[in-house]
């Protein structure tokens, strides 16, 4: 992960938008940089923005949707937007708050925040998805973020001088190695599951009771008889159901046949009662014949008078088009003479104009004379110098320095190497000798606990017959010589004496005490393999590092070869004589440069005067191209402003509305031309429209008078006295549809109940004609109501029976599937029961602190990695008694094992700074860690560890990797060039940020 650039506005006391973008210059170019600025200027503030935009909180300050302590005072909103790269993806992360109607004392409002690609792509736009996403992307969260990338104030020491748990929880946020505690409690959990199952299989095996063989064929015979019974009693109810089934028809249709009767007598009664209101439908028939004649005379009535209201309407529209043309034309008139007093205005503004522009020409080339004899003057001072030369000749020597600064490191480093190669041959040859003599003592141990193991078995078989004889004791008891065993059937009974004799507790402790025993066994074996584990980690550690300097030695050398130097000394009297001449080849170069930038500058306002000459001829010919463009639409204007008065007096002169064309005008006047072109089209379309209506008028009387005629002649020949009767004998559509219906059902009504009781005259008959009984259906219900009943029973016999059976069954197959599972379950508890015994805890201790241990172990190596760098006197180390402890080393004091509370300042600060990095390295297993921001701690640091700090920073930079610093040391200062200044304003309580270049 990179970050490209970062974006705040109103943070703290930096008030206002500011804007850092890491991918221009001077960034660029140099990737390590100072953040400098007196005591709360606001340097913090600056990281604070980044965390703030990535992930809503700092180091500092958390922002809630009702507090925000970060928003500048007497300011309404802030925000903080960061664009970083992940895996050669960009993004940009943002973050923002306001309050209610912008006033600095309003409610805040919940903040808006966003996850987009550089592309403009949105990925997230909610608080939860925004931060999740944020996550996966950069495999840093909140906490391994500002343990890996921004190193906060107090955040340096924190690893260092934890206790072993506090550390232990650090080492779980910063590296993920929770995983190995929950995996502790699952395996503890689920062995207590697995004992808790077996021990209810095995109760439930013990409390299934089975049946007898003799019980078993008691039951299935008596099955048997019940089902023949049964038979039978089935054989009788189909037969009484079918005769209760033929009588119950034969009564049924007896009473159907009377209500049949009824009915048909019923609907012929209301047949005759509806006769009056049936009469008036068949008056209705005959006036509906003449009905489309009298609607065809209203209809040609109707759309005559339509017609007569469509010609009163295109008469007022006519009116009203005669009076828009001309208000049209006289709004043309008023047009065009606004239009020729705009002209006079410009043709004198144009005037004025050209007599200041020809001022202007005459003091330009009096200027432009003097910049020409400046010029010629200074060109002959300059010479025949050539400063590309000295440049050419300044980069070569700088990079001359560059290379011989590399080789001075390179010698350094390759010494330190040296020595790290050779510690750690002799640490490889100490941990295998102590790793022989535990791989010894394990084997000691593990003859021992096999032995063990077979003891206890021994006396686990041994007590459990013991057990099981003495739970015979009461039948023993009663056993009397001479008399048969109820079981066997021996009249002797000789091991009577010998059972009684037997002493189960004496053999249970026993085994108890082989049990702790092999406890304690298995306890000295897993602190055995715990060291045997950390022996082979760190000799595995050890031969990776050793491969890591041999690997880094070669590169060395190989880059060391070409140079030429095999000592610093020379190396260091080869960069003073660089220097030197890199001073000289500098001030020389800035004279020249100096005269060379008065040269340029006179030359370019040279150009820039004769550039404004060229403009103000320009000008000076556009203007007398307009004011003759003026003096052509002027006249223009006098000839359409005659050509419209004309129009004008003909149109209010007329009576009856003109053929109008509209005259041509400009470009101002097309809007009433066309307004003026439509009236006249208008005007036309309703004069034919008028003439149109007048025709079918004509048509329409036509038609009406035909209709009538034809009206009056079918009235005559009909029964129909006049048309009052006619319109009497009508009858409505819902009256004629109500009576219709009526007559419908009255005669569907008579038929079904005529078809309905010769139905059931028939049925009558054919069931008569087959009789199954004598007895009345209340009989028959009585005698099937006991069948029945005796039948319930029966059946209910037969499934207790069956019940019973099916049940032993079940039992015996239940009992067979227990027997499996236990023996199944007792081999998965045994499993279970062995990795519980390595691994497994309730708090999930020992495994965590196993993993804790290793991965404590991988940091050592990379934190002691960036000591040899950074201070070559110091080691770490971890304790011997203790797991999670550390310890350091002093190389120079014999290896000398110190706390590292006994650590000074700037020790202490060094030997974080180390352990800072590498964590940063550890936590980076997901992402590149390309950017490292750090904000305290040297100001304790004296002036040659502050050089060798310095120096391994550089070699991060070197690896391509970011740094950004706070401090207020002033070598610091002098030795990073590109610099970040915060600045208080005076007064104002508010900083500004300024980049040195």
């Amino acid at each position: 992960m990179k970050i490209l650039s970062v974006r705040l506005q109103n943070l703290n006391s930096l008030r206002g938008e500011w804007t850092i973008d890491f991918r221009q210059p001077p960034f660029n170019q140099s990737n390590i940089f100072a953040i400098t600025g007196p005591t709360g200027a606001g340097k913090t503030t600056i990281l604070d923005a980044i965390c703030l935009a990535l992930y809503h909180q700092t180091p500092r300050l958390k922002t809630s949707p009702t507090s925000n302590e970060l928003m500048s005072r007497h300011c309404s909103e802030c925000l903080a937007e960061v664009e970083f790269e992940v895996a050669g993806a960009g993004y940009r992360a943002f973050w923002s708050q306001r309050r209610a109607r912008g006033h600095s004392d309003g409610n805040l409002q919940p903040a808006k925040t966003e996850l987009a690609r550089l592309d403009g792509t949105i990925l997230a736009d909610k608080t939860s998805d925004k931060l999740r996403l944020v996550s996966e992307i950069t495999g840093l969260d909140f906490g391994r973020f500002t343990k890996s990338m921004l190193l906060a104030q107090g955040s340096f020491a924190a690893f260092l001088n934890a206790d072993a748990n506090e550390r232990a929880e650090l080492l779980e946020e910063l590296t993920g190695t929770d995983i190995y505690g929950r995996l502790s409690q699952k395996v503890f959990s689920d062995c207590r599951e697995q004992k808790t199952q077996l021990e209810l299989l095995q109760a439930k095996a013990g409390a299934v009771e089975l049946l007898s063989a003799e019980q078993q064929q008691q039951l299935s015979l008596e099955l048997s008889e019940l089902k023949q019974q049964q038979q039978q009693y089935l054989q009788q109810l189909t037969q009484q159901r079918q005769a209760l089934q033929w009588r119950q028809q034969l009564d049924s249709a007896d009473n159907e046949m009377k209500q049949a009767g009824a009915a048909l007598e019923a609907a012929r009664q209301a047949s005759v009662a509806q006769q009056p209101a049936l009469a008036r439908l068949r008056q209705h028939q005959p006036a509906s014949k003449l009905s489309p004649l009298y609607q065809a005379v209203q209809a040609a009535q109707q759309q005559l008078a339509q017609c007569v209201a469509q010609q009163h309407s295109v008469q007022q529209q006519l009116a009203t088009l005669e009076q828009q043309q001309a208000s049209t034309v006289a709004e043309g008139i008023g047009q065009l003479s606004h239009q020729q007093q705009q002209l006079q205005q410009q043709a004198a503004t144009l005037n004025s104009a050209q007599q200041q522009r020809q001022q202007q020409r005459q003091h330009i080339i009096t200027e432009q004379h003097s910049v020409t004899t400046a010029l010629q003057a200074l060109t002959t001072a300059l010479g025949a110098a050539a400063p590309e030369q000295l440049r050419h000749q300044q980069q070569q020597l700088r990079e001359q320095q560059f290379a011989l600064q590399q080789t001075q490191q390179h010698l350094q480093q390759q010494g330190k190497l040296q020595q790290q190669l050779a510690s750690c041959q002799t640490q490889q040859q100490e941990t295998q000798q102590q790793q022989q003599q535990l791989t010894t003592a394990l084997l000691t141990l593990r003859q021992h606990y096999k032995s063990l193991n077979e003891r206890i078995k021994d006396k686990k078989q041994l007590l459990a017959q013991q057990q099981l004889i003495m739970q015979l004791s009461e039948h023993r008891d009663q056993l009397r010589p001479g008399q048969p065993c109820p079981l066997c059937g021996a009249t002797e009974h000789p091991a009577i004496s010998q059972y009684q004799q037997l002493d189960s507790h004496s053999t249970g402790a026993q085994l108890q005490q082989l049990e702790q025993e092999l406890q304690q066994v298995q306890a000295q074996g897993e602190t055995l393999n715990k060291r045997d584990a950390a022996f082979q980690a760190t000799l595995q550690q050890l031969a990776q590092q050793q491969q890591q300097l041999q690997t880094d030695l070669a590169e060395l050398n190989s880059l060391l070869q070409p140079s030429g130097y095999q000592k610093a000394q020379d190396v260091t009297t080869a960069l003073s004589r660089l220097s030197n001449e890199l001073e000289q080849s500098s001030n020389q170069l800035a004279r020249l440069e100096q005269q060379q930038s008065l040269q340029q500058q006179h030359k370019e306002q040279l150009q820039q005067l004769s550039n404004q000459l060229t403009a103000l001829e320009h000008q000076q010919q556009l203007a007398s191209q307009q004011a003759e463009r003026i003096d052509e639409q002027q006249r223009t204007l006098a000839s359409q402003l005659s050509q419209w008065q004309q129009q004008y007096q003909t149109l209010t002169s007329q009576p009856q509305p003109p053929q109008l064309a509209a005259p041509s005008g400009t470009d101002p006047l097309s809007d009433i031309e066309h307004r003026l072109q439509q009236q006249q089209q208008q005007l036309q379309q309703h004069l034919g429209e008028q003439q149109a209506l007048q025709r079918q008028q004509q048509q329409l009387e036509h038609t009406r008078l035909q209709a009538e005629q034809q009206w009056q002649h079918a009235l005559a020949l009909s029964d129909f006295a006049d048309e009052t009767a006619f319109l009497a004998a009508l009858l409505p559509d819902d009256e004629h549809n109500r009576l219709t219906q009526l007559q419908q059902d009255l005669q569907q009504r008579e038929a079904a109940a005529q078809y309905l009781l010769h139905d059931w005259q028939q049925r009558q008959q054919q069931l008569a004609t087959q009789p199954l009984t004598r007895l009345s259906a209340g009989e028959l219900s009585a005698q099937l109501t006991q069948l029945e009943h005796q039948l319930q029973q029966l059946t209910e016999r037969s499934g207790q029976l069956q019940q019973q059976l099916n049940s032993d069954a079940r039992q015996r197959e239940a009992q067979q599937q227990l027997l499996q599972q236990i023996s199944a379950g007792q081999q998965q508890y045994e499993y279970w029961q062995r990795l519980n015994s390595l691994i497994g805890s309730a708090d999930g201790a020992r495994y965590r602190r196993f993993a804790q241990g290793l991965t404590l172990a991988q940091l050592i190596v990379l934190a002691n990695r960036q000591l040899a760098v950074l201070h070559n006197r110091y080691q770490l180390a971890r304790h011997p008694d203790a797991e999670l402890e550390l310890v350091v080393l002093d190389t120079w004091q014999a290896d000398a094992v110190r706390d590292t509370k006994t650590l000074s300042g700037g020790e202490s600060f060094l030997v974080s700074l180390a352990l800072a990095l590498a964590l940063s390295d550890l936590v980076s297993h997901k992402t590149r860690i390309d950017s490292l921001f750090l904000d305290e701690g040297f100001g304790t640091l004296d002036a040659d560890t502050l050089d060798s700090a310095l120096s391994a920073l550089d070699n991060l930079n070197a690896s391509g990797k970011m740094i950004g610093i706070i401090s207020h040391v002033e070598a610091l200062k002098e030795r990073i060039a590109v610099q970040i200044k915060v600045a208080k304003r005076q007064g104002l309580g508010y900083s500004q940020i300024s980049i040195n270049r």
